[in-house]
């Protein structure tokens, strides 16, 4: 997609074999563009960490080309340091254990050269699913349904290009639709507010930026025809684990009678978890609750505390929406009722 009228994608390979991994430094955005360079396996798995890359389809891609890196730089460790390494790094994303049984596959008998190039051919499929469930989503949305809300970041930044949920939104623009997008802020990192809007607004789609609380308001003033999400893990049923406060949105769309959509590829589909109740649920710091980042107008840093010192936080990453509040889920093969 589009960054100042330039195409990125949220990372990509640079050069052959003696190359390096090229990423989009997440944390930093909106207000600062920064691409981050490294041939290290331990900083790729950091970067998955920290944040620097999320979203699940880009998790994924990442963990397959720190694997490419881990295999050309310690071999000797790959299946029991760095499988199991990249595996604990983000829990709750069905695509990282995807992308690192897939390597895995590949290792017994790949080359240097090999393995880069199922790392790249693995990114390459993401985007390709994403480009078509983004035309199934498409034809949904044409039908009435131009204003959308979405919540946390499921654009070309979560998913290496095009998107999952922001994916039809950007070929309904494209196709010479109008579509508005309510962003919501999506706390405590706030992905909606820094990332969702960011990628409209370098994509010229209208879009406001409002706080979770708001969404239920809005449904029952008539200002939302769709909701779209992403997902980081389907469960077998059709159970969807997402952003923390999807369950909520879930609840107010089934009581306004706004449908509900949910857009991931079939990597993110767990066949081996039959509900929703056994997605792991990740636990994030505390401080990302109790703490604030920005920058001041002096575009000068910043992280300040919220909170009263000495109170603690809860902070679930994500949460379970079961199957019979979701109007369908949309993948790269179509639309599929629960």
């Amino acid at each position: 997609m589009r960054v100042g009228g330039e195409h990125f994608r949220a990372m990509s390979w640079c050069g052959g074999v003696g190359g390096s991994l090229q990423w989009i430094d997440q944390c930093q955005l909106p207000h600062r563009f920064i691409l981050r360079d490294s041939r290290d396996a331990e900083a790729v798995a950091s970067a998955i960490e920290t944040m620097q890359v999320r979203g699940a389809p880009t998790i994924g891609a990442m963990a397959a080309f720190g694997l490419a890196l881990a295999f050309i730089t310690d071999r000797r460790r790959f299946e029991s340091y760095w499988l199991p390494r990249f595996r604990q790094t983000r829990p709750t994303a069905a695509n990282l254990f995807h992308a690192c049984d897939a390597m895995e596959s590949v290792a017994t008998d790949a080359t240097d050269e090999g393995m880069i190039h199922a790392a790249c051919a693995y990114a390459d499929s993401e985007v390709e699913r994403c480009r078509k469930m983004g035309e199934h989503l498409a034809e949904v949305l044409a039908i009435g349904e131009r204003r959308i809300l979405t919540h946390c970041n499921a654009g070309w930044l979560a998913t290496v290009d095009w998107g999952t949920a922001l994916s039809g939104i950007y070929h309904l623009a494209r196709a010479g639709e109008a579509p508005s997008v309510l962003v919501d802020e999506t706390r405590p990192r706030l992905q909606g507010a820094r990332l969702t809007a960011w990628e409209l607004f370098q994509e010229g789609i209208s879009c406001r930026i409002q706080a979770d609380s708001a969404a239920a308001w809005m449904m029952a003033q008539g200002r939302v025809d769709a909701i779209v999400v992403g997902a980081d893990r389907i469960a077998a049923n059709g159970d969807v684990a997402n952003k923390i406060g999807t369950y909520m949105l879930s609840l107010a769309a089934r009581e306004h009678g706004i449908p509900m959509y949910v857009a991931a590829p079939e990597s993110t589909f767990d066949l081996h978890c039959p509900a929703g109740a056994g997605i792991p649920i990740e636990k994030r710091s505390d401080d990302e609750v109790l703490m604030a980042h920005g920058v001041d107008s002096n575009d000068q840093e910043h992280l300040i505390r919220i909170a009263t010192v000495g109170v603690g936080a809860n902070n679930p990453a994500f949460d379970v929406t079961p199957n019979h509040l979701i109007t369908a889920i949309i993948s790269e093969k179509g639309l599929w009722k629960p």
